[in-house]
């Protein structure tokens, strides 16, 4: 049994040490066992701001000894959106990266769907493919966001033997009920515990209702966050979710490629 704890946060922007302020005296008030995996939202120091210049590690690289310390602190693996450096073009990287208490890297995922809407793409370049990691023997994707709106992302994953998702995201209140439809679906189509950590309150233009969330493998509701800023946690069976597997056989009835018109 692992504990999965999301941290949704009310996210001032562009505020970096606020940010993180909120992070640490949020898990003050928690008791958080040992060996949890810690899950803060997208892009959780600054908010979903379009201004990589500012947002990049270039302009604050201490985002990940950050993380890293947090991780150590509480003797957990730590997952949680940030920035990447700028490249030549000066495009930066949405990113999710994890670290062990040991300071370990141990993930680093860069989203593959920018949100064009928001011309995401003109400021963050786009990854080009999902990844893994393992964290108390069991098989971790994380996903950012829009990857959301397309199954396509997670099904390679799910195939390669991911059982547990982690979504991270900035998802706006106009769309909140497609953000937790979308994590069930993902759930049940891949048999996968689903999780998703979304952050409340406003930025420019936007408020966020926050209904961070999770499911089981079978689409069942475990939990669901009001909009307030909160720390919550879900106890991970994996045990069952691998003989749900074992029995049911949608992951191995998959058929590729699949042929259209």
């Amino acid at each position: 049994m692992m504990q999965v704890i999301g941290v949704q946060l009310d996210m001032q922007w562009e505020e970096v040490e606020a940010n993180r302020r909120q992070v640490v005296d949020l898990l003050a008030e928690e008791d958080v066992p040992p060996g949890s995996l810690i899950v803060l939202p997208e892009m959780f120091e600054h908010g979903f701001s379009m201004n990589a210049r500012k947002t990049s590690q270039e302009s604050d690289p201490s985002s990940e000894e950050f993380l890293r310390n947090l991780a150590k602190q509480y003797d957990s693996a730590v997952l949680a959106g940030i920035v990447g450096p700028l490249d030549a073009k000066g495009v930066a990287s949405n990113l999710a990266v994890a670290f062990a208490p040991d300071g370990a890297e141990l993930v680093r995922y860069r989203k593959m769907q920018p949100f064009s809407l928001a011309g995401e793409r003109e400021s963050y370049g786009r990854g080009d493919s999902w990844k893994t990691f393992q964290w108390q023997g069991i098989s971790i994707a994380p996903f950012i966001c829009y990857d959301l709106r397309f199954p396509e992302l997670f099904r390679p994953a799910a195939i390669a033997g991911a059982e547990l998702i982690i979504v991270i995201a900035c998802w706006p209140a106009v769309r909140s009920e497609h953000w937790v439809r979308l994590l069930q679906a993902r759930a049940i189509e891949n048999l996968a515990y689903t999780f998703g950590v979304n952050r409340t309150g406003n930025e420019p233009g936007l408020t966020f209702d926050g209904r961070s969330c999770a499911f089981d493998y079978l689409g069942r509701p475990l939990f669901e966050a009001d909009p307030q800023p909160q720390v919550f946690g879900v106890d991970i069976d994996m045990e069952e979710a691998r003989q749900w597997r074992e029995k049911f056989p949608a992951l191995r009835d998959i058929r590729f490629p699949i042929q259209i018109g």
